[in-house]
């Protein structure tokens, strides 16, 4: 994002196309997960602030005026990254929250499910959110709050820290087999088998997905051997 004393290129906001309300929906994403946060609209002023200053800014059809994310709340959205569509009529912040996003105080907005003819509004639901990692982690959290006598989490789970471990580390090896055997279709079943088995071990240990994400998130860009991760 541009710093202060940078206005937008003008012309690129040009390029963009509003509606005859001067206006573009923009979708906002968690950039470590790809949870969709919220549905917002700008006009090119708040384009051109989110741009200036690296906080998402909406245009509030409802006030007639320009604000922005967290102003009265502090939960603010920083923006890593802006995206424009196709069509240049529709933009997609990818952006870091700060607190949660809903004005209910949940993490997103999208949190009602749509059941037949009902709508389900369930504020602490997680269904809509994260990626197949955080649905396999809650699916590890079920099966230990409710384990089955036929499911091979709970099998898992119920051996404790040993059986846990000892799967992780089996896995971990049929790893290095499946690279040192330089076969694709091998190496990306091991590697499944070992992000599930590793997901397991959160699920067991009680630590969430998304502190794994936000850790990696904390690193991503820094140089050095310390941090590991690198843009």
């Amino acid at each position: 994002m541009n710093s202060d004393s940078n206005m937008p290129n003008a012309k690129m906001l040009d390029m963009l196309h509003f509606d005859d309300q001067g206006l573009m929906p923009a979708v906002v994403q968690d950039w470590r997960n790809g949870t969709v946060l919220m549905l917002g609209f700008m006009n090119q002023d708040a384009v051109g602030h989110t741009l200036q200053t690296g906080y998402v800014h909406f245009w509030s059809r409802k006030r007639k005026t320009l604000w922005k994310k967290g102003e009265t709340s502090g939960n603010f959205l920083q923006v890593k990254r802006l995206f424009v569509d196709c069509d240049y009529d529709t933009l997609l912040v990818k952006a870091e929250p700060v607190g949660p996003t809903c004005h209910t105080g949940s993490r997103s907005c999208f949190f009602s499910k749509i059941v037949d003819d009902e709508i389900l509004s369930k504020p602490e639901s997680e269904e809509a959110n994260g990626t197949i990692f955080d649905s396999l982690y809650e699916m590890v959290l079920k099966r230990k709050q409710d384990p089955q006598a036929d499911s091979y989490v709970a099998s898992l789970l119920k051996g404790g820290d040993d059986r846990v471990l000892k799967k992780v580390t089996e896995e971990a090896g049929e790893v290095l087999l499946a690279v040192k055997n330089h076969n694709k279709e091998e190496i990306v079943y091991e590697v499944a088998d070992l992000l599930f088995h590793t997901i397991v071990t959160l699920g067991h240990c009680g630590i969430p997905v998304a502190e794994i994400q936000q850790e990696l998130g904390r690193r991503f860009g820094q140089s050095g051997l310390k941090s590991k991760l690198e843009s």
